[in-house]
Formats: C-alpha cells, sequence, structure tokens
C-alpha cells in the first residue's frame, strides 16, 4: 500500500496528539478489565469542574447592585456600559455590606440557581501574593504578581499560584499528592477540555485531553476491527512499538505511545458502554457542549476506576475592549444556560453533592469604559455551582464600585480583597486534598488570614 506525504504527517500528528493526552507518570501494562471493574461506592467519588473565562470576564455587568444608591454609583462609574437598573434579576441575598444585587438580564438561569441555593458568588477575588491595600500598593510596599494586567501572565499566575518558572498548576500538585486514591492508574486524575493547561500539570501528573466528540483513536488502527488489511497494519504498528531503542527519546515515545493507544480504546469502550444522557443541552453553545461531554465522563467514573477527577474548559472571548454590550450578553447568556444543564445532568447522575463546578478568569476588568468597551482590571466576581455549596450566599467583601474610591487603585481597577490561594484551597479542602499538601500546593496561602472561605459543606 502506498503511503503519501501527506498521509505520513497526519498519522503522526494525530499519534503525538493522543500521545500527549496521556498521564505518563502513573502507566501501568494492565488493562481496565472494564467487565470486571471494581465499582466504587458512589459516595466517594469527587470531581471538580473548572470554567476558565479566557479574556478577563467583566464581572461588574455580571453582578450588579440593584438598591438605589449603590446602582447610582455604579452607573455613575459605568457609563454608557451600565445595565438597566430595572432589568436586572434580583438575589434573594445580600451582599456582605448588605447591598442588594442582581445578575445581568441574560442570566435568567444562574438566578435561578441561586435563589435555589444551589450556586453561590465569590465577590472580588484576584491574584495575590499577599493582601494589598490602596496605600502599600500607591506606595509601593506589596509583593504583587508578576505583571498585573497581562493575559498570559495573570493567566498562568492565576492556574499555577507561582511567581516562579516553575510550570505547573495547583490542581496538578494536588494530583501528584492524590493521583493513587484512583484504582486506574493509567488514565489521569486531571482530565482537559481544552488541551494543554498549567491548572492540570504537576510535577508528575499531565492532563489526559480530550474534545466535546469525545476521545480520537489513530485513524485505521482499531484493534478490534474485523477488516484483515487494518488488522494488519496493527500488528505492524504494536510490533514496531516493540521493538528495543538504544535512543531514550524513541523509548520514551514508543511506551507513551502504546500507553495512549491503549487508553483511548478503553476510555471510549468506557464511554459507549453509558446510557445516553436524558437532559437537554442547549444548542449553539459550545460550553454547553463541552460540559456535556463532562457529563458523559462522570456517567463513566466506575467503570474507568475513578474517585477523584478534575476537568478543565477554556471559554474565551472574554477580552472585551469593543462592542462589549452586545459581546458581553452572549457569553453572559451562554454560561448561565450551560451551567444550568449540567447542574441537571449531575441530578439526573445522581451525584449533584459530589460535583462542584468554579469558574476563574485572567483578571475583572475596569470599572471605566474607554468609550465601547472596557481595559484590564484587577479583581472579579467568581461563580461556584453544586449540591456541596452553601449557596444562595455572596461570599467575601463586594467592592465600592467608585472611580477613584477606596478600592479603585487607579483607571477602575479594583483591588481585590480575597486572593486566589484562599478561593483554590477552599475547593480543594473539599475535594480531600490532605492537610500535609496545603503549603506546596497554595505556596501564597500562610499570608493570609482565612483559609476556608466557608462556601462549601463540610
Amino acid at each position: 500500500m502506498k503511503t503519501t506525504t501527506h498521509n505520513r504527517r497526519h498519522f503522526l500528528k494525530q499519534a503525538a496528539g493522543i500521545a500527549l493526552g496521556s498521564s505518563t507518570a502513573y502507566a501501568t501494562t494492565s488493562g481496565l478489565q472494564l467487565a470486571n471493574a471494581l465499582v466504587q461506592p458512589n459516595d466517594s467519588y469527587k470531581a471538580l469542574v473548572c470554567i476558565f473565562l479566557f479574556g478577563g470576564n467583566d464581572a461588574f455587568n455580571m453582578l450588579v447592585p440593584t438598591g438605589d444608591a449603590e446602582y447610582a454609583a455604579y452607573k455613575a462609574s459605568r457609563q454608557t456600559l451600565a445595565i438597566e437598573q430595572n432589568t436586572l434579576l434580583g438575589l434573594s441575598s445580600l451582599s456582605g455590606s448588605g447591598a442588594k444585587l442582581g445578575f445581568h438580564p441574560t442570566m435568567p438561569h444562574a438566578q435561578q440557581l441561586f435563589n435555589s441555593g444551589t450556586l453561590a458568588v465569590l465577590t472580588n477575588v484576584g491574584a495575590l501574593v499577599e493582601p494589598v491595600s490602596k496605600t502599600n500598593y500607591q506606595g509601593n510596599k506589596s509583593r504583587l504578581p508578576p505583571q498585573l494586567f497581562s493575559h498570559n501572565d495573570q493567566q498562568t499566575f492565576l492556574q499555577s499560584l507561582q511567581s516562579s518558572t516553575r510550570r505547573n498548576g495547583w490542581a496538578g500538585r494536588a494530583a501528584d499528592a492524590m493521583q493513587s486514591m484512583n484504582i486506574n492508574k493509567k488514565l489521569s486524575m486531571n482530565i482537559s477540555l481544552s488541551g494543554s493547561n498549567i491548572w492540570q500539570s504537576g510535577n508528575s501528573v499531565v492532563p489526559y485531553s480530550i474534545d466535546a466528540a469525545g476521545i480520537k483513536e489513530l485513524d485505521n488502527l482499531n484493534k478490534k476491527t474485523s477488516d484483515a488489511r487494518e488488522l494488519s497494519r496493527v500488528q505492524i504498528y504494536q510490533a514496531l512499538l516493540a521493538q528495543q531503542q538504544e535512543n531514550v527519546f524513541q523509548r520514551e515515545y514508543a511506551r507513551t505511545q502504546t500507553l495512549a493507544w491503549d487508553l483511548a480504546g478503553e476510555v471510549k469502550a468506557a464511554l459507549d458502554a453509558q446510557a445516553p444522557l436524558k437532559t437537554v443541552f442547549p444548542s449553539a453553545n459550545p460550553l454547553a457542549t463541552n460540559l456535556k461531554m463532562v457529563a458523559q465522563m462522570l456517567s463513566a467514573r466506575s467503570s474507568l476506576q475513578v474517585t477523584r477527577q478534575t476537568f478543565f474548559i477554556g471559554m474565551g472571548d472574554f477580552d472585551t475592549h469593543g462592542d462589549q454590550l452586545r459581546r458581553h450578553d452572549t457569553l453572559l447568556a451562554q454560561l448561565s444556560a450551560a451551567l444550568d444543564a449540567f447542574y441537571k445532568a449531575t441530578i439526573e447522575l445522581g451525584i449533584a453533592d459530589q460535583v462542584t463546578t468554579f469558574t476563574a478568569s485572567d483578571f475583572g476588568r475596569t470599572l471605566t469604559s474607554n468609550g465601547d468597551g472596557t481595559d484590564h482590571g484587577w479583581g472579579s466576581h467568581q461563580m461556584i455551582m453544586g449540591g456541596a455549596i452553601k449557596g444562595g450566599e455572596i461570599y467575601g467583601t463586594f467592592p465600592e464600585l467608585i472611580i477613584g474610591g477606596k478600592d479603585d487603585i487607579g483607571e477602575g481597577r479594583i483591588i481585590p480583597t480575597t486572593g486566589i490561594d484562599q478561593y483554590a484551597a477552599t475547593l480543594a479542602s473539599w475535594y480531600g486534598l490532605p492537610a500535609g499538601n496545603f503549603a506546596d500546593v497554595f505556596p501564597n496561602l500562610s499570608r493570609f488570614n482565612s483559609v476556608d472561605l466557608g462556601f462549601l459543606k463540610s
């Protein structure tokens, strides 16, 4: 059979992509033996689902004061970007300062989740190495994360919590400590639907990559095929991978490729064995499509022999320097509807209190308008959802939305009053990270007075 250069390149590219999705540190040679899988007690499973809002979500238009005095201050700061007061979707709980709040009008699902007690909001959280006051910031007396207001640097810091050049994240370091909890040592604890990411990368563990369509297998290399020519190709490729190689890189490639090839088939088989979800997910909503695949992976948890998992989904286009009102409306509507469908799916699967979903983002936006949008800010608000959430509550300190006010360091950039280490540590404590690993996983946590923010049930 003649193999063209194009086909060889396609094959190698696909093979490399599948290999990079595997967990290399915990490889074993045994199969999952799906038919004889040891089913875990249902109540022992827990999962964290991170939705990263790439670009910097304007949370000051996502959650808005509805009381007359507070709204007037908000409108004066936001100018042409202000959401009309009578369109805001009121929440059943006040902020810590007693302010009435409401969600953006395109977020009725989020409002319902909040008012029913399954969604909470953490206000004014952001990238901090230590607590920062306006006085200390202006006097250059505070330690700060690297390159504030830079997309790449802040995405890295929020996922890694480190100012150093170490390229791993807090979910990755947590998985280093907890991977042994899963019977299945071949499949990484960390599953990504958005490719490689720092958050799930540890010293030993790397994320296993899938996409909204599920598992990608190598073309024309189905081990269970009944086609004689394809079976011959399978046997030849297996023989090539099994050859003894002198070069360490060749040996590692062969080992990783063999593992990834086996794992792809086994994960696909586990997914194919599950009953279709009855929950309807919104169409033309990329986040909902990805969350549907997460739900399908959750349904296969027993077959895959896992008790702990994290999932990472990136949602883009939040860098709203221009055309913000139109673009942001659409993004928030998609986010709200996708969260609602996913929560309903966890109810269908009977694990709503075992799956905690949370948002993160590069940074907030400026209170000031640039005429058609906003620029890079600092503090922001994040949502947390699940049956284990003490929902229907506003956590953190809601900021003063006044340009030049006590929370504004300049140009409408709000100083966070809660650090990302605190946010992450609260999630990880519920997830089961041993106390002895907190110092390594959350390097800045000891500088903050509050370790547990209280938004999760014990």
